[in-house]
């Protein structure tokens, strides 16, 4: 599926895009895609990027998963209450 992506880009960059497209004969949205491609790879050092190695990390907490159950219980109940009026709460007449 393709979906349209909208960007503001310096009148330069668009001028030497242009140029480049123009002499490669290709489309400026393959020469984008491929672009896009080239600096991901590059950032992944070449290979795969593997997600687990880059995320592994970010569920080591230093509280047990009961203590992050009960917080979480607590913040939610606590949301929950302010929704609701209390037990003297002014009713119009």
């Amino acid at each position: 599926m393709q979906k349209v992506f909208s960007a503001r880009l310096d009148e330069a960059v668009l001028d030497e895009m242009e140029r480049v497209t123009r002499k490669l004969k290709m489309t400026k949205r393959r020469f984008l895609e491929e672009a896009i491609s080239r600096r991901a790879k590059d950032l992944a050092g070449g290979s795969a990027s593997d997600v687990w190695s880059e995320t592994l990390g970010a569920w080591n907490r230093k509280e047990t998963p009961a203590a992050t159950l009960r917080n979480g219980r607590r913040s939610f109940e606590s949301s929950f209450g302010r929704a609701r009026p209390g037990r003297r709460a002014r009713v119009r007449r």
